[in-house]
């Protein structure tokens, strides 16, 4: 049978500007045109892969205003909105056809075609780890159907593949990108921003983009640095080094707050920081043990303390209000009682449980989420090591499962800006980021008959399910629900926090 569904939206442009530079300098920049203006940004992330858009270094070229994808996802309006696509119509039940903006030109002059974007998509579709959000296991086909028109072909009906294509894996380079051993993004982006110069590990440097499809861009220039320590980020921003710090630790709010040069924003995202097993190695394969960790740790005094009260206690890997969350969920208690019950239950002796604890640094409350931790647990028996680093040193021990506890702050609606990508990436057997090792089949059945589902409210239902049955089997011990925060100098105007990560500057963002 023939389906045939066209979405069609307003035109929507969020693209970002967030320029880091090592050696640059900046000028406060005023309004009028013989000022250049340049914004310094202090990111969270230091690009790992040379900009492989498959890994999260897409994430900093889509920051810093560089990257473009077919869609975007309005996370306050719940819905996607047109980017580098204008129209995207699901011509039969497993192929979606993509119409392509008139008049965008890469950076580096080349036309966007639909060859170009089919290729694009194939680079990642194709890499030897494709994104979670793009594998052959949800796309089968890219194809130009014509100049303006690409079309994907997924295995089996899917209403959630133009969610896939907002992701900022999907980003659209240049075909010129390609053409080297590595990914190069200098002038074959299509966003508000050209790519100047990178400094690795420590900057990237862009200019403004004069063609940008959708006017005029504010700023002349974007500089970036990679600030991988919160409390480095917050000091850059107070001492004027930078105009925007991203990822602000609770624990330099009073001083940026108390500033009267800065702006600090905060707001609830669809991200929880959790507590991961390898739920198949010894003792975590008995739930009764992951149990008994998760009632011996104080919610609510974490995200009083650690957070400064700009948590909440987590409910599961959703937070209460958002729509694909339990009705009526409750966060664990602590009840130390019953948590040395539990060990008993499942034969583990006071004293017997040596773990270490990975932390990574780039999320700065981890290194007192930790403390916290092996603290509560000490008072059922359990020793805990706290181990620390950069979360790329940490990475292939958690894939490989080859760890005993870890933190991990998890947005799950970056992968796609749907709850499947992230109960898919996370909790099913064959899973990309699968750290926990979980493994029920029939789970993996209820989480993939969420795809051919048109009707959101029927899979929002279908995830609480999938939430409950996670929380109450402790497969994470879900810690607390995140607010984003950031500050901005308040010469800065435009400027948005994106909830996902995606965006810092956009091109309205200015200095006046």
């Amino acid at each position: 049978m023939r389906n045939s569904r066209s979405i069609r939206t307003s035109t929507f442009a969020i693209t970002v500007a967030l320029a880091l530079s090592a050696c640059s300098t900046f000028d406060q920049g005023g309004s009028g045109d013989s000022e250049s203006r340049t914004l310094t940004i202090s990111l969270q992330f230091t690009p790992k892969a040379d900009f492989a858009l498959e890994t999260d270094d897409a994430y900093v070229l889509s920051q810093v205003g560089c990257l473009e994808t077919l869609l975007t996802y309005d996370e306050e309006a719940g819905e996607l909105q047109p980017m580098l696509a204008t129209e995207w119509t699901q011509s039969t039940p497993s192929t979606w056809d993509f119409t392509l903006r008139d008049g965008v030109k890469f950076q580096d002059g080349t036309e966007l075609t639909a060859d170009a974007v089919a290729g694009a998509l194939d680079h990642v579709l194709t890499a030897a780890t494709p994104p979670r959000a793009f594998t052959p296991k949800v796309v089968s086909k890219v194809e130009a159907v014509n100049p303006t028109t690409v079309r994907i072909t997924t295995p089996a009906p899917s209403a959630l593949l133009p969610f896939r294509l907002a992701s900022v894996n999907t980003g659209i380079l240049a075909p010129a990108a390609y053409q080297g051993a590595k990914i190069d993004p200098i002038r074959h982006c299509t966003g508000p921003y050209t790519p100047a110069s990178v400094a690795p590990g420590q900057s990237i440097s862009l200019d403004r983009n004069d063609n940008y499809w959708n006017g005029r861009p504010a700023l002349d220039h974007v500089d970036g640095r990679f600030i991988v320590e919160g409390a480095t980020r917050a000091t850059q921003v107070r001492t004027g080094e930078s105009q925007v710090a991203l990822g602000i630790p609770a624990t330099s709010l009073p001083e940026l707050e108390s500033d009267a040069d800065l702006s600090v924003t905060k707001s609830y995202i669809p991200r929880t920081s959790g507590l991961y097993f390898n739920v198949t190695k010894a003792p975590f394969d008995n739930p009764d043990t992951r149990k008994a960790i998760r009632d011996a740790i104080d919610l609510a005094a974490i995200a009083k303390s650690v957070y400064d009260g700009g948590a909440q206690p987590a409910t599961g890997p959703f937070a209460p209000d958002e729509p694909w969350a339990p009705k009526n969920a409750e966060p664990a208690k602590q009840d130390f009682d019953a948590a040395k019950t539990l060990l008993t239950k499942a034969g583990v002796q006071p004293g017997q449980l040596n773990l270490t604890l990975l932390a990574y640094n780039e999320r700065p409350e981890f290194a007192d989420l930790a403390t916290v931790i092996q603290a509560d647990l000490a008072k059922i028996g359990v020793t805990v090591t706290i181990q620390t680093g950069e979360y790329a040193s940490m990475e292939p021990a958690l894939l490989a499962g080859d760890f005993d506890l870890a933190l991990l702050s998890r947005n799950h609606l970056t992968d796609i800006a749907d709850p499947i990508g992230f109960l898919t990436a996370d909790y099913t057997c064959d899973g990309g980021f699968n750290l926990s090792h979980f493994c029920d089949p029939a789970l993996d059945a209820k989480i993939a008959s969420a795809n051919e589902m048109t009707e959101p409210d029927d899979r929002n239902a279908l995830y609480a399910e999938v939430a409950s049955q996670l929380q109450d089997e402790a497969v994470t011990v879900f810690l607390v629900h995140e607010q984003t925060v950031a500050a901005h100098a308040n010469t800065v105007k435009g400027f948005v926090d994106d909830p996902l990560g995606r965006y810092a500057a956009t091109p309205t963002v200015t200095i006046g």
